[in-house]
């Protein structure tokens, strides 16, 4: 009985050192959640409610946060739940122990912490040390500029006028063709003092002199078959030397092929286009369709046909001309184009911001102007945008100069030489007047 009562006197000061060292634990535990709250408010107290002067695009929109903008060290902060809604981006985050965060972005997880610059990218295994903290401040999760750029790969633009942009829109298009090609042969470029030809001879004139970029008209046959052909009006035709009756009645594919343009070149259809693509593997054409939607649709789904019959790598060296909304997405059905130009001279009045935000979305860096539509101010918006400038058509080399100066990027041309940047006509009547002088 005695050893029972022993027994039952060390398992309760057991119990009690037990119950002394949990107690013990607790309010060390409950003392250091004490101090951590102390430092996390002191810390979120040093971040003050701010006004920015610039102003913030989102996708293109003008972006009103519902939290304040916060700063600290000169560093502003912005509620990254208001910028991935205004994103429409695929997000959201957890709270877990210890103020650590789980933030998950499209398809990418991050390891996060309150008061913390470090960001930890779990899927591409990658730490990333910031100037900036991540807070969670009156129940919103707040980042640097930074974070948005460095970690999540958002697009971000610092433009003139204290302007922002953020955006998440993709690159679509490829311009490698830019680099080296300031002049594009316009419809195959000029021949003999002849203008729109889209001729073999006038192509293979052309290449010799150093055109890779080729631009042609695309135009169907009465058989409904593309060829190149500016249009089918009766001055055109005439101008061309065929037949003005043709603008009533087309020719066949058959007919058209069989008839010299200006009594001498040699016409082409769009397969030999591509035949041509084939043999002159470094050079690149853009395609001018004219017409309603449905016809434009309709030209590209032959010459897709067409192309894909003779060799379908050659459309990825085809660069159409869009002229609206509608018809990027009518051209795109009918192939996955590796690039593509914007030109505008079929709009009847210049709306920059539509045109500057419509091409940056869709990830087109070309843009076509015509001669009445050239002002500095835009192409230095386009610019700023990262979106260039060609001109169409120009010959004359002072002019090309002036426009130079304006910042355009390239020109649509018939006779400037590539390589010399000179008009080889303006050059033998400049020399003509030197030995008459």
């Amino acid at each position: 009985m005695i050893k029972s009562f022993f027994r039952k006197f060390k398992s309760a000061r057991m119990a009690s050192k037990v119950v002394g060292v949990i107690l013990a634990a607790v309010v060390v535990f409950v003392g250091y959640l004490g101090v951590m709250q102390v430092k996390e408010s002191k810390r979120i107290a040093e971040y003050k409610d701010t006004e920015i002067n610039q102003v913030i695009y989102v996708n293109n929109k003008k972006f009103k946060p519902t939290k304040p903008y916060k700063i600290r060290n000169d560093i502003v902060f912005l509620p990254l739940d208001d910028i991935m809604k205004a994103l429409d981006a695929k997000y959201s985050y957890e709270e877990k122990n210890f103020g650590k965060i789980e933030l998950k972005y499209q398809d990418t997880v991050y390891d996060l912490k309150k008061g913390s610059n470090v960001v930890y990218n779990r899927s591409a295994k990658e730490e990333v040390k910031m100037d900036g903290r991540i807070e969670l401040m009156e129940g919103k999760l707040y980042a640097p500029l930074e974070f948005l750029q460095d970690c999540m790969y958002v697009n971000i633009l610092e433009l003139s006028g204290n302007r922002v942009f953020i955006d998440s829109f993709k690159e679509r298009f490829t311009y490698d063709w830019m680099k080296d090609n300031k002049y594009i042969a316009h419809a195959m470029g000029g021949i003999n003092k002849r203008v729109y030809t889209n001729s073999l001879e006038a192509f293979e004139f052309n290449y010799k002199l150093g055109y890779r970029i080729f631009e042609f008209d695309l135009a169907l046959t009465s058989d409904n078959q593309p060829v190149l052909l500016h249009s089918w009006g009766a001055q055109g035709l005439k101008d061309l030397g065929l037949s003005p009756t043709w603008s009533v009645n087309k020719p066949t594919l058959k007919e058209f092929l069989a008839t010299k343009i200006n009594g001498m070149y040699t016409a082409l259809s769009f397969r030999d286009l591509c035949k041509l693509a084939e043999k002159y593997k470094d050079v690149q054409f853009v395609v001018d369709v004219k017409g309603q939607p449905r016809e434009c649709k309709n030209v590209y789904e032959k010459c897709v046909k067409i192309a894909k019959e003779e060799n379908a790598n050659v459309l990825d060296r085809m660069i159409p001309q869009i002229y609206d909304e509608q018809m990027l997405n009518d051209v795109m059905d009918t192939y996955e184009f590796k690039s593509m130009i914007y030109t505008l001279y079929k709009q009847e009045s210049l709306k920059a911001k539509e045109v500057i935000d419509f091409s940056y979305e869709n990830g087109i860096k070309v843009v076509v102007i015509d001669k009445l539509k050239l002002n500095s101010k835009f192409i230095r918006e386009l610019k700023q945008r990262g979106i260039y400038v060609y001109v169409n058509t120009y010959n004359n080399t002072d002019k090309v100069k002036e426009l130079e100066e304006l910042g355009v990027k390239g020109i649509y041309s018939d006779f400037i030489n590539p390589k010399t940047g000179e008009n080889r006509y303006e050059v033998k009547e400049n020399n003509k007047e030197e030995t008459n002088n």
